[in-house]
């Protein structure tokens, strides 16, 4: 909702531009009225649970709850935000003070960092649908589990569906490591073709000066193209960018 009224009032140049900051102040706004509150959630109101602490005697502390809707929420945005600010520093050569081997090193580093995260998460959902309990990390550093009221409080967990789930958890746990050695792989192919470039003496950077080239330009963000992605039309934008806009417009922002 609030992405639908900044895409009308400001535009989408502005929606690009603060879509985190929109989906972080609606996380926090949401959970400010249902959790933080000590109400259901409505998927929990939907399946009849409530959130206990670690001894399933009692609803959890305000600080706990505190904590666990700030893990769940700024963890997650601090880290893409400090990710994506030291990129584009490395990028700009913001940070003349660091050597350019380790400058450069950083710069590989940064999406492996990103896997690494979206791996960790993949990995906690595998436990999650094996073990049945602790959906979001948040509530897993924070103790925080569910039971369902069905007549009287038991906790959340059905044998014939754990099998179920227990099999879906090693089905993801297979697509775990495919994913992680299809990415090794392309990083080692990456890795070695980079090293022909240099050897053969190529140059494949498209900025001079610090400043983006109007080919690599995004039209949405106006920075450098990240992953470029090409809509039907021919017009190239950042996959990030295109992808989060046809999530809510499927036609071409030109």
């Amino acid at each position: 909702m609030s992405a639908d009224v900044v895409h009308s009032l400001l535009g989408a140049r502005a929606w690009i531009t603060w879509r985190r900051e929109l989906d972080l102040a609606a996380d926090l706004g949401y959970f400010c009225l249902t959790t933080l509150s000590g109400f259901q959630t409505i998927g929990e109101e939907y399946v009849n649970i409530i959130q206990v602490d670690s001894s399933r005697r009692h609803v959890p502390s305000l600080l706990r709850r505190l904590t666990m809707v700030l893990f769940h929420v700024l963890i997650p945005y601090t880290i893409r935000k400090g990710l994506d600010w030291l990129e584009r520093r490395l990028q700009s050569h913001g940070l003349q003070e660091v050597p350019i081997a380790i400058r450069e090193f950083l710069l590989e580093c940064i999406p492996v960092a990103r896997d690494l995260v979206l791996y960790a998460h993949r990995l906690h959902m595998a436990v999650f649908y094996m073990q049945g309990i602790f959906y979001q990390l948040a509530k897993r550093f924070n103790g925080v589990q569910y039971l369902q009221y069905t007549g009287g409080l038991q906790k959340a967990s059905d044998d014939s569906v754990s099998k179920s789930f227990r099999a879906l958890g090693w089905v993801t746990l297979a697509q775990l490591a495919g994913s992680a050695l299809l990415g090794t792989r392309a990083y080692l192919q990456q890795t070695y073709r980079k090293g022909t470039d240099l050897l053969g003496g190529s140059d494949t950077h498209s900025e001079v000066g610090g400043q983006v080239s109007p080919d690599r330009k995004c039209a949405l963000c106006l920075g450098e193209r990240l992953r470029s992605s090409v809509t039907p039309c021919g017009h190239l934008f950042c996959w990030g960018c295109i992808h989060d806009w046809c999530a809510t417009k499927a036609e071409c922002p030109l």
